[in-house]
């Protein structure tokens, strides 16, 4: 997958060229035209495909003959591992036709070898197309996700009321069943009193899938209140090493003097808790859970690069486990209540879900990243309650 282009960082272009003294020539042209860039070079198919994932280019820059290895055929590579890569193709001479059909294939653009002052301008624009894309597409699953999240929210407010009275009788019947059965001494009346039991944890959980239903819809009642990150994880910190078990490393990096946040102090606490047991299940043979806190302060060109983010300071939360992962396509409904990659754990359907809702709740935002075998990490930004400036 294409890395993303960040502000203060070189531009990666990956180039098909196989001729040194050509691809030193775009290099020099490049730089005196102000690019802030770094090159891998590549002639062959084998170093090209390598290069497409380890250095994973924002740019790639084709010369149309490369013997051995069409440009036709990179184009083809490119479109289906990576869409989105702008493609610039290079050439001495291009007739009209074959222009023509490479655009029609994928290609971004082509430039002339003879007309390099273009290239310069060409890369810009390219790079600032696909940076707009990308941002359509993070506002439109966003939009998405809350339309779904919408759903689930009018669902979770027209079946809680009448789900919480109903299993309220159940409850109630299956505690006078409990005390008869405490109180009488035949033959029978344990194993009564025991599966009253049974019904009541039953009832229990199904009054707590409502309460997380209504958290992801942002339905419940929340006591918000100033809230120190550092704090509501220290205050569970024994909880969460417990969770994960002795076979995971816990580990916390918390920044000192972070900004407070408004937040259901309990709820923060419940996020932090569904996240551990997500990363214990990730990590059946053992692994690292870690929790960090940051003061953040997003100025207008960062919130640029993140569709969810508005300038400002906020307290970024991130969680990390070194677990199995998910792939791009599990990743895409990672926010999605009852979404499980994994056969059903009981009372594990809302965890992410329940986590994305309390986030949103408190004004904040949250996405997710992973690679199979490499982790996952999800990371919160929470608006501070002040001024990057001031002091909490």
């Amino acid at each position: 997958m294409t890395g993303p282009v960040r502000p203060g960082r070189p531009l990666r272009i990956l180039q098909l060229e196989d001729e040194p003294d050509d691809a030193e020539l775009t290099r020099r042209q490049l730089a005196e035209a102000g690019l802030d860039f770094t090159t891998v070079v590549t002639d062959t198919r084998e170093s090209f495909t390598q290069q497409l994932a380890a250095f994973a280019p924002a740019v790639i820059l084709a010369d149309y003959h490369v013997p051995g290895f069409p440009c036709e055929s990179a184009l083809e590579i490119v479109r289906q591992r990576d869409p989105d890569v702008p493609f610039i193709v290079l050439s001495g001479e291009l007739g009209d036709e074959a222009a023509v059909e490479l655009l029609r294939q994928g290609a971004t653009d082509y430039v002339l070898k003879d007309r390099p002052a273009r290239l310069p301008s060409v890369i810009r624009r390219a790079v600032a197309e696909a940076e707009q894309r990308a941002r359509q597409a993070e506002l439109e699953a966003q939009l998405s996700r809350s339309r779904r999240l919408a759903i689930v929210a009018r669902l979770a407010g027209g079946i809680a009321h009448e789900f919480n009275n109903q299993v309220g009788v159940m409850l109630n019947y299956a505690a006078f069943i409990r005390e008869e059965a405490a109180s009488r001494s035949e033959d029978g009346w344990d194993k009564i009193g025991h599966d009253a039991e049974q019904i009541e944890r039953a009832g229990e959980r199904v009054i707590g899938v409502v309460r997380q239903l209504l958290a992801v819809g942002s339905q419940d009642t929340t006591r918000p209140e100033l809230v120190d990150l550092n704090e509501s994880i220290r205050g569970v910190e024994d909880l969460l090493r417990t969770s994960v078990g002795d076979s995971i490393e816990f580990r916390s990096d918390l920044a000192a003097g972070i900004w407070a946040v408004v937040a259901d102090p309990a709820q923060v606490q419940q996020i932090l808790l569904d996240l551990a047991l997500n990363a214990c299940d990730a990590m059946p043979d053992g692994g690292s859970f870690s929790i960090q806190t940051r003061n953040v302060s997003i100025s207008p060109a960062q919130a640029r690069q993140h569709a969810s983010l508005a300038p400002g300071a906020y307290v970024r939360l991130r969680v990390r486990d070194t677990g199995a992962g998910m792939t791009p396509e599990a990743l895409e409904h990672a926010f999605e209540p009852f979404f499980t990659t994994r056969p059903f754990v009981e009372g594990r359907g809302l965890g992410l879900a329940a986590v994305f809702g309390v986030i949103t709740r408190a004004g904040g935002t949250a996405d997710i990243s992973s690679t199979p075998g490499a982790g996952t990490t999800v990371t919160a930004w929470l608006p501070a309650a002040c001024d990057a400036a001031s002091v909490c």
